[in-house]
């Protein structure tokens, strides 16, 4: 009996570890599947948004739907919430009506400050504070910095007063630890926007010197041609 007993509990627990080995394969397998589909939903939303940076409005309206979508489902993410502040940018620019653009600037903007200050939120310590969401590092940090300065440095300084910002912005990214082991492509686009920021600053040599790094990177997503005869015209 005690035998039968020990074989009964044997076998109970082997039952026990399986069904728990197969929930375990289960919730890996449905974690990595929801992964990749808000992978595949940020892909989408980007994609609507480069089509919206080129001069597609519907592509706008689109790629602003989508960014709001992810938000809804992680509302304090830096990146989704530089890309959407980035699309009301993008609507501006197609409005016709001056105090339309403004105000979609401005809304815009604040977008594009809370996501830089979630970004530079430290984590909290256990002090008793209340918890706030871990600070995101890497190529999605570097992805969000330069959403904002390539917004920033595209607005009338005179009137919106954010080349300093971009600046900032382009500063922190260049410094960070992330960026030495970044795509090229993107360590590139953000030369890019730097040497737009020394253009307006008007520092001939960190515009020159910048953008000599971006053709030495050779970035697929900026227009090196562009670059090459901006250069010309410093020589």
């Amino acid at each position: 009996m005690i035998t039968f007993g020990l074989q009964l509990h044997r076998r109970r627990c082997a039952q026990a570890l399986a069904t728990l080995l197969v929930l375990a394969v289960a919730t890996t397998t449905c974690m990595a599947d929801a992964l990749a589909s808000v992978v595949a939903d940020f892909s989408t939303a980007r994609g609507q948004f480069e089509s919206g940076r080129a001069g597609s409005h519907d592509a706008t309206e689109r790629a602003q739907q989508l960014f709001s979508q992810l938000l809804r489902k992680d509302g304090d993410n830096p990146l989704y919430l530089a890309y959407y502040g980035s699309t009301f940018a993008l609507q501006a620019r197609d409005s016709a009506a001056p105090w339309t653009r403004i105000k979609l600037i401005n809304q815009g903007n604040s977008l594009l400050d809370r996501a830089l200050a979630l970004l530079d939120h430290s984590s909290p310590s256990s002090s008793g504070h209340a918890a706030t969401p871990p600070r995101p590092t890497g190529t999605a940090a570097l992805e969000t910095r330069l959403v904002a300065m390539a917004t920033f440095i595209a607005l009338p300084d005179t009137l919106f007063h954010r080349r300093a910002a971009a600046k900032r912005e382009y500063q922190l990214a260049v410094a960070s630890p992330e960026y030495a082991s970044a795509p090229p492509d993107l360590q590139g686009h953000l030369q890019y926007e730097g040497a737009l920021i020394a253009r307006e600053e008007g520092d001939v040599a960190a515009e020159r010197a910048a953008l000599q790094r971006v053709l030495a990177l050779n970035p697929q997503s900026v227009n090196l041609a562009e670059v090459r005869a901006r250069l010309a015209e410093l020589h």
